[in-house]
């Protein structure tokens, strides 16, 4: 949370290249004291354990940065850039249709879906249900997205969806906040995965889809990928996706927990 507090002053305080260079600064301080450096640290060590130490502690090192620039960057934006920087093209397999769609926490999806409601998208994001005080504090980074709460409102959800014509609703599969959950085997780990995530596909109506959102090389672009899931085999799919994503984007994927617990290390 002082991470996501320090990017909110910085956005609203300081002129974006200030703010940018900023981040980096910042970002290399806190990293060194910050336990979650030891989780990143771990989860490139499985994901990658053909490389190099020097390589990891790069990759663990970007993976920071890259977390404190894309908050200040899709913080300080307006409307008419954020045109710029995206293709609304990529979003078309979403739009008027009803879609469930899988993916992790890679790059800015949550905080670059600031202004994709306010050009016909109806996005829903699945969220653990916090304290108010952090609730309003990410509201803020994630403006224009429809909030669904874990537990009692995951259920209100699944009513109201059931009678909506059109809805893409994002389920992050890497991340256990509460209620049940089960281990299955991924990348030679037993990884604890959410019990109701695979069975919302029957519960609800709609295509499931994988959805890769990530930055170009130069942080200038943000990409929305989105990919086909089978009806049948769908958690062996997801879960390739999975692997596939985060070796090809592994300091995008900000997940500061060990992966295989969801717990800080």
């Amino acid at each position: 949370m002082l991470v996501t507090m320090f990017a909110q002053f910085i956005s609203i305080f300081v002129p974006q290249k200030i703010a940018e260079f900023l981040a980096v600064i910042f970002a290399d301080a806190f990293r060194p004291f910050d336990w979650r450096s030891k989780a990143v640290m771990k989860n490139m060590n499985i994901i990658f354990p053909e490389k190099p130490l020097y390589e990891r502690k790069r990759l663990t090192r970007d993976t920071f940065r890259k977390m404190f620039l894309s908050y200040v960057k899709l913080m300080k934006i307006n409307r008419e850039k954020w045109e710029k920087m995206m293709s609304f093209e990529d979003l078309e397999i979403i739009k008027n249709r009803k879609s469930l769609v899988f993916s992790i926490h890679l790059g800015p999806w949550d905080i670059g879906c600031k202004y994709v409601n306010a050009y016909g998208f109806n996005i829903y994001a699945l969220m653990e249900d916090l304290p108010k005080f952090y609730m309003r504090l990410w509201q803020r980074f994630r403006e224009g997205i429809k909030i669904i709460t874990v537990g009692k409102g995951t259920l209100k959800a699944i009513r109201q969806l059931k009678k909506e014509e059109k809805y893409a609703i994002v389920l992050l599969i890497d991340r256990v906040t509460s209620g049940k959950y089960y281990k299955s085997k991924f990348m030679g780990q037993d990884v604890i995965f959410a019990e109701g995530i695979f069975k919302l596909p029957n519960l609800i109506e709609g295509d499931s889809l994988f959805l890769q959102c990530h930055w170009d090389e130069k942080m200038e672009k943000v990409r929305f990928d989105f990919a086909q899931l089978p009806r049948e085999n769908l958690e062996g799919e997801i879960l390739r996706l999975f692997e596939e994503s985060i070796k090809k984007y592994p300091t995008e994927w900000y997940n500061f927990y060990f992966f295989t617990t969801q717990k800080p290390i």
